[in-house]
């Protein structure tokens, strides 16, 4: 593609045209506040804003989203430009000739120098020597625009950026649609009703607007296939790739579950020798790192008053990023859920989150040890706990291992139960409605 074919092509998908306006959003589209808020916030602030997230949990509609947040700013068009180098029609961009020869032509001969000009990067990683472009973009002072870039990989991203950049870049992390979100997206108020209904189809905006089950189970194998071959295997190229898939098929089946290495490879190698589990130990450990890197999955640190205790502990539990990932026979496992999209909440809200593991005569394990602005909180999550009288052992362990913690955190007891009262002092049970209604407003 020569110059002109491709300043063309460039500048209708960086929706200048006011008919091309139209394609700037999908018809199904819910406005990411929060997101949109925090890069509101950071407007001003001389450093490169990097959007990171799961493979189509909506980086991508955030940033458009945000686009068409400046021009009713009063940005012109043109002081916007948006590259997606996944684009076949732009596709010679990503060559770094190429996209220098675009943003000199851009800063020079559409830029209005009398407003802010924007450069948002999408999957900023297909770039060739995309580091040092972004870089050399950021130093240069006849470039002088905000720099926003969006990408799949965490450890990819920040490696690069932090060596390049130092410290003179942020990061924002999208997540697929919280129970709240997705309440608002299926047009119905956020009920117990409706948690049973979002922790079996997730939060991935694609996947919510397809009604068929067999349709939708196919788009949800596609972006894990994808998420492989794009984001794993073509950064890493793992030695293993049959390795790679069994893990992430034992990671989806095993989630919100207590692991260790030897145990994952005990039931992934369940037929090979001890010596054959023994070489695979480490592939195991690094390929799940892979794994956390594109925001697959998360496996918490573990919180301990002995150290001991926490070095032993090379993977605690898994907890999958979005729980349409989750693969169960249907209506079974929904405790397993309801801990993972806990969990989900907490971190989307920037708490700390570890499990927690005591000692009092006994060992006393809590799903979470919250921590955000210097409150603390220590949260158990059961699917129902049902009468007290005919589940006793149930309450005591649930609420049991909360009461003989020494811990001076605060206490709470997560279910679907919206009627339950605590039988300790200092132990407070709620319902998951209530629990998301706290810690939005926890301070």
């Amino acid at each position: 593609m020569n110059l002109d074919s491709l300043k063309q092509a460039i500048g209708a998908r960086s929706f200048w045209p006011k008919a091309s306006a139209k394609a700037l959003l999908p018809d199904q589209n819910l406005m990411r506040e929060s997101y949109l808020t925090a890069l509101d916030q950071l407007e001003g602030v001389n450093i490169v804003t990097s959007i990171m997230g799961q493979r189509r949990c909506g980086k991508s509609v955030v940033s458009r989203q945000y686009i068409e947040r400046l021009w009713h700013a009063g940005i012109p068009r043109k002081n916007i430009l948006y590259i997606n180098f996944f684009l076949k029609a732009t596709g010679d961009i990503s060559k770094e000739s190429q996209f220098m020869a675009i943003t000199e032509w851009w800063i020079k001969e559409c830029v209005d120098p009398d407003k802010p000009c924007y450069m948002l990067l999408d999957e900023v990683h297909e770039l060739e020597n995309w580091d040092e472009q972004i870089a050399s973009l950021f130093e240069d002072p006849l470039m002088p625009c905000r720099l926003i870039i969006t990408g799949s990989n965490s450890k990819i991203l920040s490696e690069e950026l932090s060596t390049k950049l130092g410290g003179r870049y942020t990061t924002l992390q999208v997540f697929p649609f919280s129970f709240s979100e997705y309440c608002q997206f299926v047009g119905v108020e956020p009920s117990l009703q409706q948690v049973e209904p979002y922790l079996n189809t997730g939060g991935m905006p694609e996947v919510l607007k397809i009604q068929g089950a067999e349709q939708r189970q196919q788009l949800i194998s596609d972006i894990i296939n994808s998420t492989i071959s794009h984001d794993i295997v073509a950064r890493y190229n793992p030695s293993n790739p049959k390795l790679l898939y069994a893990l992430i098929d034992f990671c989806r089946l095993s989630f919100s579950q207590e692991l260790s290495i030897k145990k994952i490879s005990n039931s992934v190698f369940e037929q090979q020798t001890v010596a054959t589990k023994q070489t695979h130990s480490s592939l195991i450990e690094t390929y799940i790192g892979y794994m956390q890197d594109v925001y697959f999955l998360y496996t918490p640190q573990t919180y301990s008053y002995r150290n001991k205790e926490v070095l032993k502990r090379s993977v605690n539990k898994i907890y999958l990023g979005d729980l349409c990932m989750a693969n169960y026979r249907p209506h079974t496992q929904q405790g397993r859920l309801l801990e993972n999209m806990v969990y989900l909440e907490l971190i989307r809200r920037h708490f700390k989150v570890q499990r927690f593991l005591g000692y009092r005569n006994r060992n006393l394990e809590i799903d979470f040890f919250a921590e955000k602005n210097h409150r603390t909180v220590m949260i158990q999550v059961c699917w129902q706990l049902g009468d007290q009288e005919e589940n006793t052992t149930l309450w005591e362990r649930e609420f049991g291992n909360l009461h003989h913690t020494r811990s001076e955190a605060e206490k709470w007891l997560v279910s679907l139960d919206s009627d339950v009262v605590s039988p300790y002092k200092g132990i407070e049970a709620m319902d998951i409605i209530k629990f998301l209604r706290r810690i939005e407003q926890f301070e």
